[in-house]
This record gives structure tokens, sequence and C-alpha cells, in this order.
């Protein structure tokens, strides 16, 4: 007689674990399966933070979170927010540290979190199936058939099988279609967390060199976001984390641009008075030297360059003060799925129910992280996420079982 679990969940990522762990806790852990098509459970956590374990901030708020179709997430982060997932973790006995607002495990070492969920998970004796890619779900009388390398039969089933960014960790979008044949629609996806294209005529000859700016994402004339860090000059654009931080936002219905404001620190006005003098006191200094001892040789000559024809007056110092704080560069695009940490898009959040994520078209199957369409910003935002839809999934498992 074949075996039934009381829940079947898809994909043994950062959401996936949460799930298991949680609900063997609840019904045993021989009573929860966990289905993973990767060779190992948690790839994609040890890639987290630079493999530095970031899994949440301290600056938590909705406003941290995106969706192509509105998705509202601030009642689920509400209960289960960034002191609910340090708790989580100390329980499992990992300590946390944090740098600049972000809250990572005290060791520094995305593989403390996977090694104390794994060994939670032996400890209870959870079932887990590597190796094993899930084809098709169909909805049985009592329950769900789950068809990979080998048919399983459950009560109920969470879906944790990611989105498309990043298909090195297993997570290449196809598990959508899934969701599809039970009915549930996908919004346009689209690349997030990402190096950016960009036209590159004005920063030839800048390829590897770093630098801390102001960056914003400039859309119909006017700035709709700004971050502050390393922006990396590369062959094909910019990349850096404020780079990273500000692809969450690149519009998708038209054309943008970016507008990287050096010296963050000093204001426009400051950077020209120092030119005037510059021109003043150093008679023997072209104007294409002027930013040289000011600002990073080879960036100064770019916005030199991309200054026109200048003198040695007020005039051309104001406008090279200008473009100093606003260097702009057309956006062509970004890298793509295969570099990018996460998705925008997903399953209309619309079709689950926002308190229990349960499907609003199958009962009995709850959607979670990144598979949905939500979003957050770099900096701990996405696994805190998959964590808060997690535990709001198995509250939803654990209450249709009650009020059955």
């Amino acid at each position: 007689m074949q075996k039934t679990y009381s829940v079947a969940i898809i994909g043994g990522g950062f959401s996936g674990l949460v799930c298991a762990e949680t609900l063997s806790c609840k019904f045993g852990g021989e009573n929860v399966l966990l289905i993973e098509k990767n060779d190992r459970v948690g790839k994609k956590i040890l890639a987290t933070g630079n493999g530095r374990g970031n899994f949440t901030n301290l600056d938590l708020s909705s406003e941290k979170y995106h969706s192509v179709c509105g998705a509202s997430v601030s009642k689920i982060l509400n209960k289960y927010g960034n002191k609910s997932i340090i708790d989580y973790f100390k329980g499992l006995g990992v300590d946390f540290s944090t740098e600049n607002g972000k809250v990572y495990p005290s060791s520094f070492q995305a593989n403390s979190l996977l090694d104390m969920l794994r060994l939670k998970l032996d400890y209870l004796k959870t079932e887990i199936k590597t190796a094993s890619r899930v084809e098709k779900i169909v909805k049985v009388k009592g329950g769900f058939k789950v068809i990979a390398n080998e048919e399983y039969f459950a009560k109920t089933v969470i879906f944790a099988c990611g989105g498309k960014a990043s298909k090195q960790y297993g997570t290449d979008g196809t598990s959508y279609a899934i969701l599809e044949e039970l009915g549930h629609t996908v919004t346009k996806l689209y690349p997030s967390l990402v190096q950016v294209k960009t036209d590159t005529t004005k920063i030839k000859g800048l390829k590897g060199l770093k630098q801390e700016a102001d960056i914003s994402v400039i859309r119909n004339g006017k700035s709709i976001v700004s971050f502050r860090g390393d922006v990396l000059f590369t062959d094909f654009g910019v990349s850096g984390n404020a780079v990273f931080y500000a692809s969450a936002y690149l519009p998708t219905d038209t054309k943008c641009k970016l507008s990287i404001s050096f010296l963050p620190e000093k204001s426009k006005q400051e950077i020209e008075d120092f030119i005037v003098n510059k021109f003043k006191n150093l008679p023997y200094l072209s104007v294409e030297e002027c930013l040289t001892g000011v600002i990073n040789k080879q960036i100064g000559k770019a916005i030199i360059k991309d200054c026109g024809n200048l003198s040695k007056n007020q005039k051309s110092a104001s406008i090279i003060a200008q473009k100093v704080k606003d260097f702009t560069l057309d956006v062509k695009g970004t890298l793509g799925f295969d570099n990018a940490q996460v998705t925008k898009g997903g399953i209309r959040f619309s079709e689950v129910c926002e308190l229990t994520l349960q499907s609003k078209l199958v009962s009995g199957l709850f959607i979670v992280g990144e598979a949905l369409d939500v979003d957050g910003d770099c900096g701990g935002y996405n696994l805190q996420w998959a964590y808060s839809s997690a535990k709001t999934a198995c509250d939803g498992v654990i209450d249709y079982y009650e009020n059955r």
C-alpha cells in the first residue's frame, strides 16, 4: 500500500527547508516529504551574502519588496519579521551579528544556516529525496499525486521551487509549468539584483575601476530611487553593490538611465569652487587634468570628455562639477537570469490566500518564496521573504488539517 505523507514539499531551498523543519516538528519527520532536484539541498543558500549568510535586515518593511502585479506582503512580514527569523535560528543554535543593518550568522558563514537546518532535519528523520525532479502534481481524491523519479502521495503540497534566476542552483524557471497545469498563471519574469548593461561609449577604458558613488535610476527625466555603494565599471556596463540595489527598480516598460553621482560626500558647489581655485592657482594645469587629485584619474578623464568643449573659467567649472554629480549612462538591459540573484515576477499573488498562501484554485496546495510574484531588495530581504512565506504556509497547512 502506498504511503501517504501529511505534506510533500517541492524544492529544498531555504523556504523548503524551513517548511520541512517546521512541519516535521508538528507532524513527525516520517510524515513530511522533501523533494529536491539537485544532488543536495540548500545549494543556493551557500551563496547568500557572498557566502557570508546575510539572512535578514534590521530595516525591514514592505517597502523593501516589489511585485509586478502589486502583491501586499505587510501582514506576513508583521507576523514573521526579522525578530522572528533571528529567534528561529537562535533556536537552531545559530547566533547572529550585524553589519550596517544586515544580519548574519556570527560565524559569517552561510553554511552555518544550512548545516543547522540539515542537522535538525536529520534528527527529526524528515524524508528527503534528492536528485529527484518533480514533473507533475495531480490533484486527486484525498490529496495529491506527486510524480517525480517515483510517485508519491501527500495530503497537502507546498511548492517551494524558487524562480528563474541562477540556474546553476537548479532554479531555471521550468517548475512554473507544473503550477500552470494546475490553473495558475505566471506574470512576465525579469532578472533582478543583477549587473546592468549600459551604453559603453562614455566608459571605455574604465573596466575594473571601482568607486563609491550614489547611483540613481532615472525614468522620464526623474529619479525614482537612489542608492550609495560601490560602482564597478565593466566591459558591458556597470556592476557593484549599488548597481545590484538599483537593478531591482529598473522599469520594465520604458527606457531609463543610470545617474552616477561621484564624491557623494561633497556638494556640486564644493566641487565647483575647488576646480575654480585650481584654475586660478595652477596656471600650468590643463582643463583635462583639473579632476586629477579629486577623483580617480581615468574616471576624471571620462567625465571631462563627456563635458564637451571647455575653458578654464567659472562656467566650465560648473559644467564639470555638474557632470561629477550626474554622470549618466543609457541602460541597455541586464546580464539576465543566469547572473541574477532573484526573479522579479512569478505566480500571481492574487491567486493565493494572503494570510495562508494556500492556492485559491487548488485546495491543499501552498506556494512560497521566489515562486510567487514577490522580490526584495539586496541586503537579506529575499531570504527573509523565503522564511516569512514558509512560516505562513506552514500555519496554513496546520490550519488546513485542524479545520477539515
